[in-house]
């Protein structure tokens, strides 16, 4: 996967010959191009974010921008919500890490995010400079209250080198398992440390076989403790947290698998069956492991060749229990039916680069958001699939992209749905920019309309 190595972020890696008289003018013409190509590629994106900008108020009921002091390669919202009766806003908080590049210490970190009670916000609320439109300051609608901008930092626990992915656990979102660069696991009971770091690294566990780093991540939803994990050493480990004993803190895999032949990028348990894990990898496979099965070594239940380039995420329906999605560094999303993995039910494409996350919507059955590396989340509605275009519309892209936000002008790292507050998202880059966000209620409501065109540029 595309993440894997040392993180560079966004950077590129420029391609030298040795050094000779008739060598060095090449070095330099290449460099010279390469410099040129990278002015040209800035220029674009930047043209593409001030259109995006201009016809922010008309896409969006909520958008806050938020410069992190270090980027976050992961984000989730956590399950709760805090409301105050006499407040026009709630409470929600978000799980994110840091990415410091070893020039600071890296943090677990737990954010808290004020966002306003539903109201009817009015494009004239858009805050051109803070890039906000909602209800978060700088507006003086009289639909939407004012309220200054809340997303605060309120715990940092301090972490062992950058925090590849961090995820709560279902039955208990104050214990958080995250991925390390060396390859461990820890497991943190947030409750168990002070709102500041205290400069020592004191996670409640950690889980030893891993002999690199990965970013295949999942608790079970069916079993307290039970974790699931995909690294760049080809492997798959399940873990059972409550054979914990207080005398030792290391805790070995209950299982390994090792059905994949290389990176393993994504690990999912079931959203409605224990026993089913899906993985994907580098090998071009999505693989359906039964874990009642007393195989660890021999193929998976179900495995299919399922894209062109590496697999890098999946993401089961949680309505649907037959249907799941595939991102894959061919740019493409694949939709495959569990009863028959022999070929795909659908193929989306709109993206332009390698697409990294996946999440259905936790309450519309048909729509899946995904990111990539092109700067971009998109909205697919399946239940659009096979409407008639006119030739307009096809320009567009296919009649199943409900939306795409581009609100970033860097790699799209990580997003998350947010459990209590139907269609906002976080997203988070790997320029330090995180975004939370709340599509337009004319774009995705029950009757929404297109957004006229003349109010677009």
């Amino acid at each position: 996967m595309e993440n894997g190595g040392d993180h560079e972020l966004g950077s590129r890696e420029t391609v030298l010959f040795p050094n000779t008289p008739e060598t060095d003018l090449l070095n330099a013409v290449t460099m010279d191009e390469e410099r040129e190509e990278e002015q040209m590629e800035e220029k674009i994106i930047n043209e593409e974010y001030k259109t995006w900008k201009k016809n922010a108020p008309f896409l969006y009921d909520l958008m806050l921008s938020t410069a992190l002091e270090w980027p976050t390669l992961t984000t989730q919202w956590l399950p709760d919500k805090q409301e105050i009766p006499e407040k026009d806003y709630a409470t929600h908080r978000l799980l994110i890490g840091t990415h410091t590049s070893n020039e600071a210490q890296n943090y677990l970190q737990i954010a808290q995010v004020q966002l306003p009670k539903p109201v009817t916000p009015d494009a004239a609320d858009y805050d051109d400079d803070r890039e906000e439109i909602g209800g978060y300051g700088g507006g003086a609608s009289k639909k939407a209250p004012v309220m200054e901008v809340k997303f605060n930092i309120v715990q940092k626990i301090d972490h062992p080198g950058e925090v590849n992915k961090a995820r709560y656990q279902p039955q208990n979102p104050n214990i958080i398992a995250t991925m390390c660069v060396d390859g461990r696991v820890m497991i943190w009971d947030r409750t168990k440390h002070p709102s500041q770091p205290t400069g020592n690294i004191n996670p409640q566990m950690e889980l030893l076989g891993h002999e690199s780093e990965g970013f295949g991540l999942s608790w079970s939803p069916h079993q307290a403790g039970h974790l699931a994990t995909g690294s760049e050493d080809q492997t798959v480990r399940l873990w059972d947290t409550t054979k914990f004993t207080s005398s030792n803190k290391a805790l070995h895999a209950a299982r390994t698998y090792t059905h994949h032949t290389a990176i393993v990028n994504d690990v999912q348990h079931h959203p409605l069956h224990a026993s089913l894990l899906g993985t994907v990898s580098d090998d071009l496979t999505l693989q359906i492991l039964d874990t009642r099965s007393p195989s660890t070594t021999s193929s998976a239940t179900q495995a299919v060749d399922g894209h062109q380039d590496a697999i890098n995420a999946l993401s089961f329906n949680p309505a649907s229990e037959y249907v799941l999605a595939t991102g894959s560094a061919d740019k493409s999303i694949g939709i495959w039916d569990l009863r028959n993995l022999k070929s795909k039910l659908h193929a989306l494409t709109g993206h332009n680069d390698s697409v990294t996350s996946l999440a259905w919507h936790p309450f519309e059955e048909a729509i899946l958001g995904s990111s990539s590396y092109d700067r971009r989340v998109i909205f697919w509605d399946l239940s659009r699939v096979g409407e008639e275009q006119t030739p307009d519309d096809a320009e567009d892209g296919p009649p199943e992209l409900l939306f795409m936000h581009g609100g970033h002008t860097n790699r799209i790292a990580d997003f998350s749905w947010n459990m209590n507050d139907p269609w906002v998202l976080c997203s988070a880059a790997e320029d330090n920019l995180i975004q939370v966000w709340k599509v337009a209620n004319a774009i995705v409501g029950k009757d929404a309309d297109d957004v006229p065109i003349e109010e677009l540029e």
